[in-house]
């Protein structure tokens, strides 16, 4: 009784972690109708280009003839006569503009985060074939990798994302020549490739050699029956951590470069390797929990191989590494503060994972149950951060203070709408199918009902989630 009540409990901890409401507050307050040559705005989070975007600024005007009726504010922004008009239909123009680019790039974008997802569950589902013993194992040994990965691939893949859209914008804005914007940009991407490289080998050789007390630390002592399958399954999996920091880091770059077609194409292939490569391994080859792993990271170094090649055509990847010093400068400066926000986001999910951990196998493997199903469901709302991600970047180089005004709020007022419903779809159809999806995950009877219990919850939090994805692009 214990073990379920408390896997409930650690599972509300998990899906509460999801909520906006764990992550830092972006707020606008409106501008005070108080006379004030400037409107305030005041937000934690948003940087100053973004709050002159939302903040318009206010003049004051005062009649000082007989009978004035004192000080009327009168908006900068008003329309007069046919400036003003031509003004709104430029404005127009360029919201059109601004739309189509967020559908081109958020909608391939949207199938990749729906296919990739597709992944991980079926890991889960072959692992539910084999028992609570495997898939409680495999979902300790998940937990432990993606908290150290995320720490690094997440800050890494948001400004690889940044700075090559910023990149293009900055390229555009300043009328470079075809040459030396493909320069501008090697020297990023190869920057980005070069730091993925070193980060990935670091993470596979501290989950290589230090895997055992990993997972011990993730509250799996060696007498459990989870220990030895969930060492397996994180000691393959190390082999793999190059080619997926590589995956994640190579996706963002064509993201930056408003290309999210070929990331698909890719994805897609990946996924159906996966889907072949894993039962083999399982089952076939007789690997057990470990064989997800194997398959997985197999897959993976396949479908990566293209990448790069499709990614060298088109930029240009540097075989000398000197005069790279100033972009990796800036990689480090602008992923420094996206550490800060991943650390705190991963030290939920880590210490869930290890409270479900302690409470016993069920709560363990219900939780890898729940913990995937809900990163599924909205991680395809992600899609819409990345639109609004490449555009805010390229958008900030303009030089015409009123159009990155009026572009920036557009871009986060169509974000921001995409994600909350797509996740709202999303969660409920969850909802409405969550015995047969549950079922498909695993077969456990023990697992289902721990698993059910939570699910309202889990799928209300992605709800939330949903909005919170396209507030933390900006």
């Amino acid at each position: 009784m214990r073990g379920g009540l408390g896997g409930v409990i650690c599972l509300i901890g998990s899906a509460a972690a999801l909520s906006p409401l764990s992550l830092p507050p972006r707020l606008l307050v409106p501008a005070s109708a108080a006379p004030s040559s400037h409107a305030v705005c005041l937000g934690a989070g948003f940087g100053k280009e973004l709050r002159r975007a939302f903040c318009a600024p206010t003049q004051v005007s005062r009649s000082k003839g007989p009978g004035a009726p004192g000080a009327h504010i009168v908006q900068s922004s008003k329309a007069v006569g046919d400036d003003g008009q031509e003004r709104q239909d430029a404005d127009a123009a360029l919201k059109r503009g601004l739309d189509r680019e967020f559908v081109g790039i958020s909608l391939p974008a949207f199938v990749q985060f729906a296919a990739e997802p597709l992944a991980s569950l079926v890991d889960t589902m072959y692992l539910g074939r084999l028992g609570a013993t495997a898939l409680g194992a495999a979902g300790v040994a998940i937990s432990a990798q993606y908290s150290v990965s995320k720490l690094y691939n997440d800050p890494l893949l948001r400004t690889s994302i940044s700075l090559v859209a910023a990149g293009t914008g900055k390229a555009q804005a300043s009328g470079l020549s075809d040459s030396d914007r493909k320069e501008e940009l090697s020297q990023a991407v190869t920057s980005a490739l070069l730091l993925a490289t070193l980060i990935g080998i670091v993470q596979a050789s501290v989950y290589t050699l230090a895997c055992g007390p990993i997972i011990q630390t993730m509250g799996v002592s060696t007498a459990s029956e989870m220990y030895a399958p969930a060492v397996s399954y994180l000691t393959i999996k190390a082999l793999g951590t190059p080619a997926a920091t590589m995956w994640l880091v190579v996706n963002g770059i064509f993201r930056g470069l408003g290309d999210t077609t070929t990331p698909l194409k890719w994805a897609l292939v990946f996924t159906g390797l996966n889907a072949l490569l894993v039962p083999f391994f399982i089952f076939n080859l007789g690997m057990g929990c470990s064989g997800a792993a194997a398959g997985t990271s197999l897959a993976q170094y396949i479908a990566l191989a293209p990448l790069l090649v499709k990614l060298n055509r088109t930029v240009g990847i540097r075989r000398d590494l000197s005069g790279l010093r100033k972009s990796l400068e800036a990689y480090v400066t602008s992923g420094a503060f996206m550490l800060v926000r991943t650390f705190g986001k991963i030290l939920t999910y880590t210490v869930c994972a290890r409270e479900a951990a302690l409470l016993g196998t069920v709560s363990a493997a219900a939780y890898n149950v729940v913990f995937q199903l809900g990163t599924a469901t909205t991680q395809i709302c992600e899609s819409f951060a990345v639109a609004a991600q490449s555009l805010l970047a390229r958008e900030l180089q303009s030089a015409d203070g009123r159009r990155k005004r009026v572009a920036m709020r557009h871009i986060v007022k169509r974000a921001v709408l995409a994600g909350g419903v797509a996740s709202a779809l999303l969660s409920t159809a969850t909802w409405w199918k969550q015995g047969q999806v549950l079922a498909g995950l695993t077969s456990d009877a023990s697992v289902l009902g721990a698993a059910a219990a939570i699910m309202p919850i889990v799928l209300l939090t992605q709800v939330s989630k949903g909005l919170a994805y396209p507030m933390f692009s900006t």
